[in-house]
């Protein structure tokens, strides 16, 4: 077994509508952290949501604001693992979002 640490989300602009920031490949991928930042002036609402492959899509983060220029360390995705074919969704106008993690194979 193979373990590779990964930048798993090295950078995207998250829109206002709900859209995938990550799905993980063959094997296990784990989400040891992540970013949320605002670059805006306003407070920008997010929420993240979780879809096991071939399920439905489940809150992760119902919903929260970061205020401008403002970050969140998003401790729920602290170890979260992920199988072939899940997904993580994000919505947040404006908000940049990075993930980090490994890979098991």
């Amino acid at each position: 077994m193979a373990v590779v640490a990964k930048s798993l989300q090295p950078g995207t602009t998250l829109t206002a509508s709900s859209a995938s920031v990550l799905t993980a490949g063959a094997g296990t991928t784990v989400v040891t952290n992540g970013v949320l930042s605002n670059p805006t002036t306003v407070a920008v609402s997010f929420t993240i949501q979780i879809q096991r492959s071939g399920g439905a899509a489940l809150d992760l983060v119902p919903s929260r604001s970061i205020q401008a220029n403002g970050t969140d360390l998003l401790p729920e995705l602290s170890s979260l693992v992920l199988t072939n074919g899940d997904v993580l969704l994000a919505s947040g106008a404006g908000l940049v979002c990075v993930l980090n993690g490994y890979a098991l194979s």
